[in-house]
């Protein structure tokens, strides 16, 4: 729980664009002489549409060691990772461990790698992007791609870690940006059985409105890191094929039509794009973790993979309502996914 000291730090920090833009303005001019000798090398970016285990992926990799993640103990100045942790040397920040908001049984401290690199993206692009009704996909200018890379080098010098491991579903939007800024970047796209996916999502998106109806700052600060996958701030990917503002999210067929329309952006890409793409097949990936462990290794570039022994298929749960015609464009995306999918020999 924040306390009343903390909210008002985190909305300076966070909620005020001049102030984040000072800080990583001022973080990259201290640090220029130290970047020049950093090497961002086959980062591994860890997207797709929430609730496809992207969270539990990105930590299994983070367990090799061989990565530098952003963090909580990063906030709430995480566009400044290396002069907020100077600063922030002396003081005795402890967060008991405990499961977080989603209420899925996964856990959380001030160390856990998070989703955290999308404040870079909205201070940045925010104004092309985002809007009231939906995240579209835009280009991104030559400016911020460049100081993305400086961004990149920034949480490496921080966090000592060879490689950069990030976990942003919003990176849905741009996987041509992230190319352009690393050529030898590793996209990796997890996904679920498409219904059960929209169930999970209409489930959690129900169980974050009631929890900002309790605490009206967990909706603030859920946007400030441009969290809009469910919750109270709820906004789709503005995909061809994605939910309109007037269709009710309290319908199954809204989350489908979200499942479809990113899915299928996905698996249009250029070239350029696919070569470096890598889709997993979550639910098979549970059936069979230490099956996959090999390949998945070699996907993110490693030479060993910490054990998926851990991961449990989620529930399955039926949903009469949804439309069968959405329901058949879904499961012909599904089978296009699982053909491109990556599989243990």
């Amino acid at each position: 729980m924040y306390s009343r000291a903390d909210r008002i730090l985190h909305h300076i920090a966070l909620g005020f664009r001049p102030v984040l833009e000072a800080t990583f303005d001022i973080e990259r001019a201290s640090h220029r002489r130290a970047l020049n000798g950093i090497e961002a090398k086959a980062p591994v970016f860890v997207c797709g549409l929430a609730r496809a285990g992207t969270t539990v992926l990105m930590r299994a990799i983070h367990a090799s060691g061989d990565f530098a993640s952003l963090s909580y103990r990063d906030m709430p100045f995480p566009l400044a990772p290396n002069s907020w942790a100077r600063l922030g040397r002396g003081l005795a920040r402890h967060v008991e461990r405990r499961e977080r908001g989603h209420g899925d049984g996964l856990t959380h401290d001030l160390d856990s790698p998070e989703a955290i690199e999308e404040v870079f993206w909205r201070v940045r692009e925010g104004e092309h992007y985002l809007t009231r009704e939906a995240l579209f996909p835009e280009p991104v200018a030559p400016d911020t791609i460049a100081a993305f890379r400086d961004y990149v080098r920034l949480v490496l010098l921080r966090h000592s870690g060879a490689r950069y491991l990030s976990k942003n579903n919003n990176n849905v939007l741009r996987p041509g940006a992230l190319v352009e800024a690393f050529p030898d970047a590793i996209l990796l796209h997890p996904f679920r059985d498409p219904l059960q996916q929209a169930n999970s999502l209409r489930t959690q998106h129900v169980r974050a409105c009631a929890l900002a109806a309790e605490d009206p700052f967990r909706r603030r600060y859920m946007s400030w890191l441009g969290h809009h996958e469910f919750g109270a701030d709820q906004r789709p990917f503005g995909f061809d094929g994605a939910p309109g503002p007037g269709e009710s999210r309290a319908r199954i067929d809204y989350w489908l039509k979200c499942w479809i329309s990113v899915h299928q952006a996905l698996l249009a890409q250029p070239a350029t794009v696919a070569a470096r793409q890598h889709f997993l097949d979550y639910d098979r990936l549970c059936a069979d973790g230490p099956g996959h462990e090999s390949v998945l290794a070699r996907a993110a570039g490693l030479d060993h993979m910490p054990s998926l022994a851990a991961l449990t298929p989620p529930k399955r749960h039926s949903e009469p309502g949804a439309d069968p015609a959405l329901l058949d464009r879904a499961q012909a995306i599904h089978t296009a996914l699982q053909g491109r999918a990556l599989v243990a020999a």
